[in-house]
């Protein structure tokens, strides 16, 4: 008995004594999620920024392209006009009249000649034109391919701060993860002290010995995701995610999701009841899924470096489905792209349901 209360006691000091070290990580943690929070915005912000000037300089680069072949083709004109002249013979009017026995052919033939001085004069205007705008579109694209590259310069820098700040939050996670399985053990011991401290008792008044089965340790808490009503957050912890939707990509596409970015090998979730259709592996998407839920909605999810469960699967809100990962077009940036399909339909901005529910 008095075993049992020095268990009880000495559990007491040691929770109170790892209360502020706790309470310090949990701060920690939450400094940390405002800065993961930060960076994505700031990494997606240059992201779609990188998608502009992409498009401009293919624009510029067509543009480009096409003058160039428009200076050949008048050079070409031309050439065929110098051939023409010389074998014409003289092109000044005035040699044309003298050297014509017949007056109404030779002005007939310097009007011609007059013409074609006219036409080469004016294709020759035009080509320095074009040259001019040639030597314009080629200095825009040099910078827009500058601006480019060091937006993309940018955006890795952006990257592997948030990378660190990812792995730094993961191990806090971990380490609260750890907190919860000791405080779980303590709580575990304590309750079984108490029922031997009043099995004890009872023995004590009755003065008869009772067979009785101690109380079995509670089983360690699993790090699951939180499941919001019928719903759970497609991405485990650490993670952070901002509203993309919209935002420029190269090739003048738009972002139709949101990235929620995290460390390689991130548990993935089922988001909701529902049936796991695996897709065959995209360039763009990589391993990526439809997941078609029990309530006709639709959850697309791309760039998964493994899968979890089979193609078909039947599972609850909150099972681990795969992990995350950056196959398809999304390279050395792991995070899940996670679209929303209403009623299987086209796609709507995930962001706000994503933040009720992560």
């Amino acid at each position: 008995m008095l075993a049992a209360a020095c268990l009880i006691v000495v559990t007491a000091v040691a929770g109170a004594a790892g209360a502020d070290d706790l309470d310090a990580v949990r701060a920690r943690r939450a400094d940390l999620q405002g800065r993961l929070d930060a960076a994505a915005q700031r990494l997606a912000d240059i992201e779609a920024r990188a998608g502009e000037l992409a498009t401009e300089r293919d624009a510029l680069a067509q543009q480009l392209a096409t003058f160039q072949t428009e200076i050949q083709a008048a050079a070409g004109r031309t050439q065929d006009r110098v051939r023409s002249l010389y074998k014409r013979g003289p092109v000044d009017p005035m040699i044309v009249m003298l050297t014509t026995e017949d007056p109404g052919e030779a002005l007939e033939r310097a009007a011609i000649v007059a013409g074609l001085v006219r036409d080469d004069r004016a294709v020759g205007e035009a080509a320095a034109a074009r040259r001019v705008q040639t030597a314009a579109v080629a200095s825009r694209l040099e910078e827009r391919q500058a601006e480019l590259d060091a937006a993309v310069a940018a955006q890795r820098g952006a990257w592997a701060g948030l990378q660190a700040d990812l792995q730094e939050a993961a191990a806090l996670e971990r380490r609260l993860e750890e907190e919860a399985r000791r405080r779980a053990e303590a709580e575990a011991r304590r309750r079984a002290a108490q029922q031997a401290s009043r099995r004890a008792a009872q023995q004590t008044r009755r003065r008869a010995a009772a067979a009785s089965r101690a109380a079995a340790p509670a089983a360690a808490p699993a790090a699951a995701p939180r499941v919001a009503g019928a719903y759970a957050c497609p991405v485990g912890q650490p993670r952070t995610f901002t509203d993309t939707w919209g935002a420029p990509r190269s090739g003048g596409r738009r972002h139709r999701g949101t990235d929620i970015l995290a460390p390689y090998g991130t548990p993935i979730y089922a988001v909701t009841d529902g049936v796991v259709d695996i897709r065959s592996y995209g360039s763009s998407a990589g391993n990526w899924a439809i997941f078609r839920g029990a309530n006709g909605d639709q959850y697309w999810y791309l760039h998964l470096q493994s899968w979890t469960v089979r193609d078909g699967a039947r599972v609850r809100a909150g099972t681990q489905i795969g992990t995350n990962g950056d196959t398809g077009n999304a390279r050395g940036t792991p995070h899940l792209h996670f679209e929303r399909h209403p009623g299987g339909g086209g796609a709507v901005n995930p962001y706000s349901f994503l933040r009720r529910i992560c």
